[in-house]
């Protein structure tokens, strides 16, 4: 029997809106997407690969990071494999963010839960990771991300396009689909249950 997963196609979705609507987008990209790039590496050497990310915007901005659904502290010690989700975020408010923190004085309340290092014998090369932004760093690196493509689940991205209230859409200058022009009404009414969408949205 063939694999489910050989039969999901990719459609391709070029969006041209006005820039005030690209923050629209951040609650997207906290559901995750799905990035190229190397693994295989430290948690530091993956994030430093990444566009609009060097060492000085981790240290300052980056003060939470899940990995697998666990906190690292250490991010050049933990190691990104294949397959794995990573979730960034700035600080959280109130207590829960303050445990959260990395390199935080609170880390010892969480030693239970956090990220263990584990002795895994991967070489570096190219993967997939799922990504999520999250509040500050999802309005600062998202428009980087969206303006290079993101690959999302089209079930999610239908269920965002419902939500999207009219004075979203009068901000949608021009919309593509696989290089063809879509008129923007018709986002609302697709349906991509069975495809995944590389999603590419440009402001002007």
């Amino acid at each position: 029997m063939e694999n489910e997963k050989d039969h999901i196609q990719t459609v391709e979705i070029l969006m041209t809106v006005k820039s005030d609507r690209i923050s629209s987008f951040t609650q997207l990209l906290g559901q995750g997407f799905t990035i190229g790039a190397r693994v295989g590496c430290t948690v530091m050497e993956f994030l430093c690969n990444l566009p609009g990310l060097d060492f000085n915007y981790i240290e300052q901005r980056v003060q939470t990071i899940f990995l697998n659904g666990k906190p690292v502290d250490d991010l050049n010690s933990a190691v990104i494999l294949d397959g794995a989700t990573l979730a960034l975020s700035a600080a959280m408010p109130g207590l829960a963010g303050a445990i959260l923190r990395r390199g935080g004085s609170y880390a010892s309340m969480r030693h239970q839960i956090s990220y263990k290092k584990e002795l895994i014998s991967d070489s570096v090369r190219e993967g997939c990771v799922v990504l999520k932004l999250f509040n500050l760093v999802a309005r600062e690196l998202g428009p980087i991300f969206l303006n290079h493509g993101i690959c999302v689940s089209g079930e999610n991205l239908s269920g965002f396009f419902r939500k999207m209230p009219e004075d979203f859409w009068s901000g949608c200058r021009k919309v593509k689909k696989d290089g063809q022009t879509l008129e923007v009404n018709k986002l609302m009414q697709m349906d991509w249950q069975t495809e995944n969408v590389l999603l590419k949205v440009h402001s002007r």
